[in-house]
């Protein structure tokens, strides 16, 4: 799946929630990951982000990222795209980021 001169991250996130309950399903947390995505899209839309929820519990979360970068972008460029999605997920959504891990680069 590559561009060419693109490359995809292929990004696996886990988190918890602040608040017990917060959520009372994958539906309604999908919803507000999809706000998540579009206020990413807008600040950063070369990107192309992509966040997919891969597992649920109340207490525990699985989101999977997808976003592309240029091979003009350097490792400044990546870190700092990756502090948003974190900024911005922990601060729309009410969650603690426990893991972050880039999977592959294709």
């Amino acid at each position: 799946m590559t561009t060419s001169g693109f490359y995809h991250y292929y990004c696996g996130i886990t988190a918890q929630p602040n608040d017990e309950g917060q959520y009372e399903d994958i539906g309604e947390f999908d919803l507000h990951l999809n706000m998540v995505q579009k206020e990413i899209e807008e600040k950063e839309p070369k990107r192309q982000t992509r966040l997919e929820t891969t597992f649920f519990h109340e207490d525990w979360i699985e989101i999977q990222l997808l976003f592309r970068a240029s091979y003009r972008d350097g490792t400044e460029d990546i870190h700092r795209f990756i502090d948003l999605v974190t900024k911005e997920l922990e601060g729309q959504l009410n969650i603690m980021i426990v893991d972050f891990n880039i999977e592959s680069v294709a």
